[in-house]
């Protein structure tokens, strides 16, 4: 992705999952853009920087995108994890996730994780990802000391807490109780 395509994603990003005023926009309750992609696309050209911007480039991004970040459907486009702003989960919870799901986070943040569990924070759902080098590919934009935690995603659903499956990478979760921590990665291999 060159610099340029980088950029827009980025504005999308933020847009959809944070400040859609930026573009006077709306999101629906499933974050959904109120505009179609070629109206959104008119808007973000309207910024400094981003002039060249056509709704091809924005279509661009969300194929390329290997982590599912974005979709499009009737001509809307969302977000698909990562918001800050009110949004409902992406349809029903899973009945069977895979058995294990990986979380990346600090060293620093691990003693507060394994006492209160993984909570959202300032998102809306806690980020699970399908692999261990997805995790700490998302740990490491919190830090450079990365931990991966080993989490029980089949556990989450035993106790009723819902887990959806955003992307081919990454599930969303409500939040994971400390009990549901199975184990410990970093990045060379698994520490039980």
């Amino acid at each position: 992705m060159n610099e340029r395509m980088r950029r827009l994603s980025k504005l999308l990003s933020l847009v959809l999952r944070h400040r859609p005023e930026l573009v006077g926009i709306r999101l629906d309750e499933f974050g959904f853009s109120n505009v179609d992609v070629d109206e959104l696309a008119r808007r973000i050209s309207r910024l400094r920087g981003f002039e060249w911007v056509t709704a091809g480039d924005i279509e661009r991004v969300v194929m390329r995108d290997p982590r599912g970040r974005f979709e499009i459907r009737g001509g809307r486009i969302r977000a698909t994890y990562g918001h800050s702003v009110p949004v409902l989960p992406p349809g029903d919870p899973l009945e069977n996730p895979p058995p294990v799901l990986y979380h990346g986070t600090t060293r620093r943040a691990l003693g507060r994780i394994l006492r209160e569990g993984i909570r959202p924070m300032r998102r809306r759902f806690v980020h699970l990802s399908a692999t261990p080098e997805v995790a700490a590919e998302v740990g490491r934009r919190h830090g450079r000391d990365v931990v991966v935690l080993v989490v029980d995603a089949r556990g989450l659903v035993q106790r009723g807490i819902g887990v959806w499956r955003v992307s081919d990478l990454i599930y969303l979760t409500e939040w994971v109780p400390p009990k549901l921590i199975r184990g410990l990665s970093e990045e060379g291999g698994l520490a039980e």
